[in-house]
């Protein structure tokens, strides 16, 4: 794709129909902090920094869903905007829906296709995916936040009252393009032989200079060892000085929405593995 395509896609971007007349059901709003990662046969491609906006219309059952300021190759030299018009909306209740959607030509010679978006508005958690499709090569496209809660087993989507075991797992490239992040284990005991901590609240694990992060085709994967954790005192934060954190090792797949855990720590272990809510 030549600069001036690229130029042309970004600053030629239509504006979202309007064309049924009734204003007093419709919805705007923009999502930022994404994770964009592009699979093109054994190659992938990891990018932050894409934006999302919604305009839904209730009342039609159709939505325009705009992707900002997006790459799909590391070799791309400007970003691009994307309209994807007249998806259809399914709702499970007003603050989620899902968006889907087919064939649109986004310019000569680049077609979108099987648009499916999940929206969670209440957990900030927004799921795209699409394929970008070219004469040369079909391309995947997942559009995810930067921080994945895990799904509670139970499906009570209610986390601030919880004492349920779940993650939140947080990742994104910075401006030199290296990873970075946490985690957050909530309602989190360790296995100490055949007795258990106390449960912590919540127990934060941040990607230091301990931590290296490695771009997967699916995801990505944590590993490291004497990471400092932190925990809650009350409202605050404290280093976690009666050990270290050892052997970690976190496999994320937005592909598939699945994860697994595993780090030593106190002279005991923690692991667990679920499914990602995207």
């Amino acid at each position: 794709m030549t600069i001036v395509a690229l130029a042309a896609m970004t600053m030629g971007i239509a504006s979202c129909s309007d064309e049924n007349p009734v204003s007093e059901d419709k919805f705007s709003f923009g999502v930022t902090d994404l994770m964009t990662k592009t699979v093109t046969g054994d190659n992938f491609f990891d990018y932050a920094g894409s934006k999302l906006r919604f305009d839904l219309n209730f009342l039609a059952d159709t939505a325009c869903l705009q992707v900002l300021s997006t790459k799909f190759s590391e070799h791309q030299p400007v970003t691009v905007n994307l309209l994807l018009d007249k998806t259809k909306i399914e709702y499970t209740d007003r603050d989620r829906f899902t968006l889907t959607g087919s064939n649109y030509n986004v310019m000569e010679g680049y077609t979108v296709n099987n648009v499916r978006c999940k929206a969670d508005i209440s957990h900030k958690t927004y799921y795209l995916t699409y394929e970008v499709v070219t004469p040369r090569a079909t391309s995947r496209v997942y559009v995810y936040p930067k921080s994945i809660l895990t799904a509670l087993a139970d499906d009570d989507l209610n986390y601030a009252s919880t004492n349920e075991l779940y993650l939140t797992l947080d990742c994104s490239k910075n401006s030199e393009g290296n990873y970075e992040g946490k985690v957050g284990l909530n309602n989190v005991q360790f296995s100490i032989g055949e007795s258990t901590s106390p449960k912590f609240k919540r127990i934060t694990i941040p990607y230091d200079e301990n931590v290296t992060i490695t771009g997967t085709k699916t995801g990505y994967i944590v590993e490291g060892t004497g990471i400092t954790g932190l925990y809650l005192q009350g409202s605050t934060e404290v280093p976690f000085d009666q050990s270290t954190i050892d052997n970690l090792k976190i496999e994320v797949d937005v592909v598939n929405k699945n994860y697994s855990i595993f780090f030593n720590c106190m002279g005991g272990e923690f692991s667990c593995d679920g499914k990602l809510y995207l």
